[in-house]
């Protein structure tokens, strides 16, 4: 049996975000870097990309129409989350034993995914980039976590 090695406290995060409006800074270890920004959905993260698409129309990528693939899967993770969301509220009150509720928990689809925006990668000299990005990483790779976003002061 395989070990598991995702941090289920993040997990649980991530989970809550990806159903919700909610947002907050983390900073991530992720293979060695550390990584920093504003958590948020994967659904959010889908729209940021098919802006960033739609935007660049002078671009093969633009013109192509590209922007409306994310925006399908925006709408697809939307669709999703707002299930996962049905099915906790339905079992809520439920009187299950663990061993069961256990069960059901672990068989929601397993959180692959973490999502980030503004992320910057922390170096000794600064961050790259300086501004931000929209981030997508493997929740697997993810080694260490805190809350908070290094270098800034928000929240």
């Amino acid at each position: 049996m395989a070990h598991e090695t995702t941090d289920q406290v993040l997990t649980q995060l991530v989970r809550l975000v990806n159903g919700s409006d909610y947002e907050f800074s983390i900073t991530l270890m992720v293979n060695g870097q550390t990584v920093t920004g504003r958590l948020i959905s994967n659904k959010k993260w889908f729209e940021l990309q098919a802006e960033t698409l739609k935007a660049s129309t002078q671009t093969e990528e633009g013109k192509l129409g590209l922007h409306s693939i994310f925006e399908g899967w925006a709408g697809s993770a939307g669709e999703y989350n707002d299930e996962l969301e049905q099915v906790q509220e339905a079992l809520d009150g439920v009187d299950l034993p663990k061993h069961y509720m256990k069960a059901v928990i672990e068989a929601e689809a397993p959180i692959g995914f973490i999502h980030l925006q503004g992320a910057r990668v922390v170096y000794s000299n600064g961050f790259v980039p300086t501004e931000g990005v929209p981030w997508r990483g493997r929740m697997e790779h993810v080694s260490g976590w805190n809350l908070g976003e290094l270098g800034t002061s928000r929240s």
